[in-house]
Formats: structure tokens, C-alpha cells, sequence
């Protein structure tokens, strides 16, 4: 996606909603992951000439929401969770905040929409020092992956290139 965005010179949009990035969030919180913290936000400038911008337009808007709408307007809608997903941290920390949400409705908006105010009064520090601290505090220098050549924190393949490995793997 970010090859085609580059190549259109778009900006990207992403389909996350307010539980993957609550769930994320809450991931990135209890392990003090201050370097992706620095950069969770519905909009993401470009931080490298070879990736393109990104935004999530449906980060206000719970999943079930964005079903719902998907189901009223006769758009295809798939139920599962991907099988990539599976054992993923993410979807246990889904499962969490969906607990507090039944107990205190609206926890999950408040949980996200407070972090990013916080974020906008200068709680963190401003983009340019924390690209500097980030990388030097949690090894986040962007390498080229080895598979397609676009920038990665990961060492070696990028995620992309990982699943795609495995997704073929399992094909065969």
C-alpha cells in the first residue's frame, strides 16, 4: 500500500478504528514503548522519502460502528479476524478494553481521545527531538528491509515481507 501511495504521490489511508488504536495504545503504555508512543496519531507525516503519509479517518469511530455502517450501506464486511492476527497481543488487549467499555461506557474513547490531547499540549516532546530520542532510545532507525528495499524499524524483512513469507509458505 505505501509502494502504490509513493507512486501516486497519495496520501494513505488506513481503516484503523478506535479499538485497534486504543488496544495499541494500551500495548504501547504498559511497556513504555516511548518511541511509538511519540508517533501514535490519526495523522503521520512522511519520515522518509520512500514513505508516504498516512492518515486514519475512522479513528473516532468504535468497530462495531464501522460495521454497522458497512452492513446498512451493502458493503462487503469480513467477520473473522485475520488469520495472520492470531496470538497477536493486540487482539488481547482488545478483549481487555472491551471489558472495561461494558463497565464504563465510553472508557475506550476516553482512554484514546485524552492521550491525544495530551499529546497536542506538548505532554511529549515536540516531533523533532522525539524522532532523535526515539531512535536512539529504542533502536527505531529505519533500515532498508532486505525483500522489497522499503524503510523498516524491523531488522532483516520488514512485517510485509515477513507475512508474505509465511502466507506463501502455507500455500505451498
Amino acid at each position: 500500500m505505501n509502494e502504490a501511495a509513493l507512486e501516486e504521490g497519495a496520501v494513505l489511508a488506513t481503516g484503523h478504528n478506535l479499538d485497534d488504536e486504543a488496544a495499541v495504545l494500551l500495548q504501547n503504555v504498559l511497556h513504555w514503548q516511548t518511541g511509538y508512543l511519540l508517533r501514535q496519531a490519526p495523522v503521520l507525516p512522511s519520515v522518509h522519502p520512500r514513505l508516504a503519509r498516512k492518515v486514519k479517518p475512522f479513528f473516532r469511530f468504535y468497530e462495531r460502528e464501522t460495521a454497522a455502517y458497512a452492513i446498512l450501506r451493502g458493503i462487503d464486511y469480513i467477520y473473522e479476524e485475520c488469520p495472520f492476527a492470531r496470538g497477536a497481543t493486540t487482539i488481547f488487549y482488545k478483549e481487555l478494553l472491551n471489558r472495561l467499555e461494558e463497565r464504563s461506557r465510553g472508557a475506550k474513547s476516553q482512554f484514546y481521545l485524552s492521550f491525544l490531547r495530551a499529546r497536542e499540549k506538548g505532554l511529549f516532546l515536540r516531533r523533532q527531538d522525539a524522532e532523535r530520542v526515539s531512535s536512539v532510545n529504542e533502536g527505531l532507525e529505519l533500515g532498508e528491509c532486505e525483500g522489497c528495499g522499503l524503510p523498516t524499524t524491523a531488522p532483516g524483512l520488514c512485517a510485509f515481507c515477513r507475512l508474505w513469507r509465511v502466507a506463501k509458505a502455507e500455500v505451498r
